[in-house]
């Protein structure tokens, strides 16, 4: 199964989101509170790609 050039757009367009969300949050927040919502974001990834 091969990944079209359109499915590559749309994965990093997603990329780019979840990054400037992070970025947001780790602004207002300390280390110990943000891991709580990497670890989530981390857990929807495994379970996206399952």
């Amino acid at each position: 199964m091969s990944i079209t050039e359109k499915q590559r757009q749309q994965q990093a367009e997603l990329h780019k989101k979840l990054w400037a969300i992070s970025n947001d949050l780790r602004g207002n927040m300390d280390a110990s509170e943000f891991r709580n919502y990497i670890l989530g974001l981390i857990f929807y990834r495994f379970l996206s790609e399952k």
